[in-house]
């Protein structure tokens, strides 16, 4: 499953939490079953990566270390675009009969 997911820093925070949270990060690894499409940090601090997990479990695993602290995320399951118009017109199909 793919996932769309992106992060900006907690409000708020100064510059010890920045220091604190790129620390951390510098020694996170990535936990077996998670692939990265692409990682990408953004000039205000925030970043956004697409993952590749076939589980849950994995995905919240990759974040606990960051849970309640220094960022907020969003995380979103996606399809390629080829397999969305596919499922689309699947439900175009279905609304008329």
């Amino acid at each position: 499953m793919l996932f769309y997911e992106s992060w900006r820093p907690r409000a708020g925070q100064g510059p010890a939490e920045s220091e604190a949270g790129l620390a951390a990060f510098s020694r996170w690894k990535a936990p077996a079953g998670l692939e990265f499409q692409g990682f990408y940090f953004r000039a205000d601090g925030g970043g956004f990566c697409i993952c590749e997990t076939s589980s849950s479990e994995v995905m919240f695993e990759a974040t606990a270390p960051w849970a309640g602290v220094y960022l907020d995320y969003e995380m979103v399951p996606i399809v390629a675009l080829e397999k969305a118009v596919e499922l689309l017109n699947k439900g175009v199909a279905f609304r008329k009969g």
